[in-house]
This record gives C-alpha cells, structure tokens and sequence, in this order.
C-alpha cells in the first residue's frame, strides 16, 4: 500500500506507504467544483430507487447527493437508508412542500453548485458534468436548466420556459419530438424544478426558495425571476438531458392540480410584477378569462383567487421581504421585448437577458421591426435570433438602411441567422448605428395581421 502526496510550491507527486493507490489517484483526479444533487421525495419508493442508481452513475466524481424524505409514509426512508447506504438521508418528519424540503437540504451542503431533481427522474451519466463545465465557463450564469425529455426519450417535456404577461407559464417544445430543433444554449425566463442547477453565490445573495408557494409550483419560476433581477443569466443546457415521468403527486389537469397551480401563479405575480406589469396582467388575465380560462377552469380559479384574497396581506409582506432591487451585475443589460400586443407569447418569452446587446430596445411586433445597432467598427456580419408564430413558415427580409442584405424563412422557434455585411454598406455607415429593417411575409406568400415576429436578441460582430 502507498500513499501519494503532491508538493504544492513544487507540483511534484511523491510515494509513501499508507492508502491504496488507487483511493490517492482518486482524490487528486477530483474537481474542485464540489456538486450537491437534492432529491426531494414525497412517497416516492416506487421511483426514487431509479433516480438515486442515475446519480450514483454519474461520470462526476466531487458528487454529494441529499435524499429529504419529506414525511413520506411508504417506506422511502428505509428504501434508501437500505439500498443506498452512500445517498445522505435526512427526513423532515412531515410534508414541507416542495419549497420547505429543498431548503432543508439545500441548509445541509455547502456544495458549489446545488442541482434540484425530483424523485421521479433518472440522469444522463455525463449530465453533471455538462453543467459543471457550462456554470464555469460564464461568471454571468447563475442558473442552469435541462433537456428533460418523457421516459420514451423521444418526446421532449421542458427545454426552458417562458412566462406570459398573466403568468401562465409555457414550456418551450412541450409535447414535440426531439430532433434536435432545442440542441442549442439560449437564456429563458425560467427552468423547471423538476431539474434545476443553482450556483452557490445565487443562494447566498437571494437566500432559499420561498417556502410560501405551499406545497408546489411557480418557487423556481420566482427563484429565477429575482436571480435575473440581480443580473444572473437563466440558461437552458441541452447537452445535461434528464428524464421525468412528471406529475407523481398531483395528477395532471385535475381540479387539485389547476387550484395549486393559479394558488402560485398568483401570489407569484403579487410578489414580483411591477405596477405596469400588474396592469398588463389584469388586461391579460380578462382576456384570458373570457377565450378559454374561466370556461375550462372556473372552480379551481375561483378557489385559488378567494385563497389569495384572503392572504393578501401576507403575500404583500413577502413581496417586501424579497423584492430584489439592485443588479449584482449592472452590465448585463436586461431584454426590453414587450409582448403586451402580440399573440406570440404563446410560444416566446422574450424577457431573458440580452447577451451582446449594443443598440436600442427591440419589440416583438407585427409584420415589421426597426432598429438600430452600432456596428463596432471592424463588424462585417448581422446575427439576429428570431422566430416567427403564425402557424406557418414565414419569410422574413432583412434590410441595412435601405440595401436589401438577406431573406430567410423562421418558423415558431428561436433561431440564430447570420448575414453578411456588404463591405459598402458598412463604409457608409462608419462610426454610426446602423439602421436595421426587418420585413416578414408568410412564406406562400399570404399576407395576414395574425402573424408575428419575435426578435430575441441582435448584435454585430
């Protein structure tokens, strides 16, 4: 047996009897970066076994994973404390919620990076290690979100998500084919908690999830909302691909699932819109009520609007306590895209981060965009991510000053289109904004005020 010890000023790797090789390699090949997976169980025997063997399957070697047992009664307690001697199980001896037994185990680590996974989820072996790589890589990232695709791994439940004007909140490719249409990064309002990486110095800044949002949804949408507000990117990681069963606890569609749901999206919006966005909400939310909301799901809105009449007082206390109201970050500049008028919310979020950003605000409107970026000097090509919701391909014609530069078709889904810059065009416009003229026409050829242009983000490079 030998033990191998490393001289720090020297970086030399001597021998001496002690440990077994093999542990000492071990040790010295560990990352830095020490990774803590919360698995949160309600009465989860049934599935956690198969979450818990993913983790320990992980490619990541500095992996610590926390098992709450939140006041499960069908013997998840003993399942991992008899199968999984090497998870760290704590239980809370009643149901916290979903808030309440994450910060229980959030409290218990002082890992670096701290991934939320519900019971019911399995891992790619090589997932953490995408996220640890990724959160390294951007000072700027704060929160990191997965590919989370059904068990049949085909069919793609979450690749981000986007929040509407009334709160309602969308999952980017829900219910599609993966085919690798969301293989790219992107910045989205937020992820789902199903699978959620937090870095440490978020938590330290905005402190654990609001316990209020008892016993489930829209914490993480806040959580990333205010991390957002202080500067931090929310970004989407389609190379850390998870697998979820979803809806373990509370079936899907049920008056016990929509009466949880309105109960958080409320108080999410009390805690966190401002006063325009409040205004914006109740036009939104009238309009909603009257198409499809009140029709579809009248007993359960009814019930969570007189539960949140009722706890005002305390849902304003809270929004007092959290309200986040400096940037960190200050040179991140956030998106100014307003949906208020478009119907393309149904599919886009646009109040993510706008990376690159060095001209005017830019709005997702109707048929036409202008706008102005500064062209930095030596740029020589235009970078639009963009998408279009019609239902349709739609052809979009992209326009410097008056010189036509390019024409592509987009579809309902945010893509990057580059165009190069003639070398005139770029002469002429020397030291000033260049002025950008986007023109979009259904791809057959039809023209129709229903279809919209979404413009995420533009830069000049």
């Amino acid at each position: 047996m030998v033990t191998l010890e490393m001289d720090i000023e020297t970086n030399q790797i001597s021998r001496s009897r002690g440990q077994a090789v093999g542990q000492a390699v071990s040790e010295f090949l560990r990352p830095r970066t020490k990774v803590a997976a919360i698995v949160l169980s309600y009465n989860g025997a049934k599935v956690v076994g198969a979450c818990l063997e993913s983790l320990f399957k992980s490619s990541y070697q500095n992996l610590e994973v926390i098992v709450v047992d939140n006041g499960s009664t069908d013997g998840t307690a003993s399942l991992v404390r008899e199968r999984f001697p090497r998870a760290r199980l704590i239980s809370t001896g009643k149901n916290l919620g979903f808030a309440g037994g994450n910060n229980i185990g959030i409290a218990a680590t002082d890992a670096d990076i701290v991934i939320l996974l519900n019971d019911d989820t399995t891992i790619e072996p090589d997932a953490i290690d995408a996220i640890v790589r990724f959160a390294g890589s951007d000072p700027d990232v704060g929160i990191v979100g997965c590919k989370i695709l059904y068990p049949d791994g085909k069919t793609i439940q979450h690749a981000g998500g986007a929040v509407l004007p009334n709160g309602l909140t969308r999952h980017y490719g829900y219910g599609e084919l993966d085919n690798g249409q969301f293989d790219r990064v992107f910045d989205v309002a937020y992820v789902t908690g199903a699978a959620i990486a937090i870095k440490r110095e978020v938590l330290d800044r905005l402190g654990l999830l609001d316990a209020g949002y008892f016993p489930i949804y829209f914490e993480e949408v806040e959580f990333c909302e205010r991390a957002r507000r202080l500067g931090y990117r929310v970004v989407y990681l389609p190379r850390a691909v998870v697998y979820h069963y979803e809806s373990q606890v509370t079936v899907k569609a049920s008056f016990g699932f929509f009466f949880r749901y309105h109960l958080g999206r409320l108080r999410y919006v009390l805690k966190n819109f401002t006063v325009s966005r409040l205004i914006g909400f109740a036009k939104e939310e009238l309009r909603w009520l009257r198409t499809t909301g009140f029709r579809e799901q009248r007993w359960p809105l009814m019930l969570a609007y007189l539960r949140t009449f009722l706890k005002l007082p305390m849902i304003l206390w809270a929004r007092h306590r959290d309200w986040v109201r400096a940037r960190v970050n200050p040179r991140i500049v956030k998106g100014a895209i307003d949906f208020a008028e478009s119907a393309l919310y149904n599919q886009l979020e646009g109040f993510s981060p706008i990376q690159q950003w060095r001209g005017s605000r830019v709005r997702a409107v109707c048929e036409r965009a202008r706008f102005k970026l500064l062209s930095g000097g030596l740029a020589s090509r235009l970078n639009l991510t963009v998408a279009a919701f019609n239902g349709h391909l739609t052809r979009l014609k992209v326009y410097v000053g008056r010189r036509k530069v390019g024409e592509v078709e987009v579809a309902d889904y945010l893509h990057t289109q580059k165009f190069d810059l003639p070398k005139d065009v770029l002469e002429g416009t020397q030291g000033r904004p260049l002025d950008i003229v986007l023109r979009a026409i259904y791809a057959n050829g039809e023209r129709d005020g229903a279809y919209r242009l979404a413009l995420k983000s533009a830069w000049v490079e």
